[in-house]
């Protein structure tokens, strides 16, 4: 048993290969060092912010111009204060609430693009 014992067999390996990641693109780079790339990630959050900025602009716009004809079929001073005073704040607030909250859901998108996270549940638009 002791000459079995002897040939025992021993594995020889080489030193540990170690696996090198994959490059990573990182968004956040691309930024800093102002490439084109960079700039396109830039723009697409400028765009987001403009388009959400001009559709509250238009809603505020809208409601704006409309009032004076409103006003004039009313032709009662009663009614007309009641409008300017109680009826048109929620119209107004309610586009002003979403209007924040589509910048910051646009900025929070960005944020992870940045850090290279996916965003959750959204779609690009």
């Amino acid at each position: 048993m002791s000459a079995e014992q002897a040939a025992r067999r021993e594995t020889v390996t080489g030193e540990p290969r170690r696996v090198r990641p994959l490059p990573r693109h990182r968004a956040q780079s691309e930024i800093d060092d102002q490439t084109a790339l960079g700039g396109a990630y830039v723009r697409s959050l400028m765009r987001g912010q403009l388009r959400a900025a001009l559709t509250a602009f238009g809603v505020l716009v809208f409601t704006a111009a409309t009032l004076p004809l409103a006003f004039r079929a009313l032709h009662d001073d009663t009614v007309t204060w009641c409008v300017l005073g109680f009826a048109l704040y929620p119209p107004l607030g309610l586009t002003a609430w979403w209007y924040v909250r589509t910048a910051e859901r646009n900025e929070r998108d960005f944020a992870r693009l940045v850090a290279d996270r996916p965003t959750q549940g959204r779609s690009a638009p």
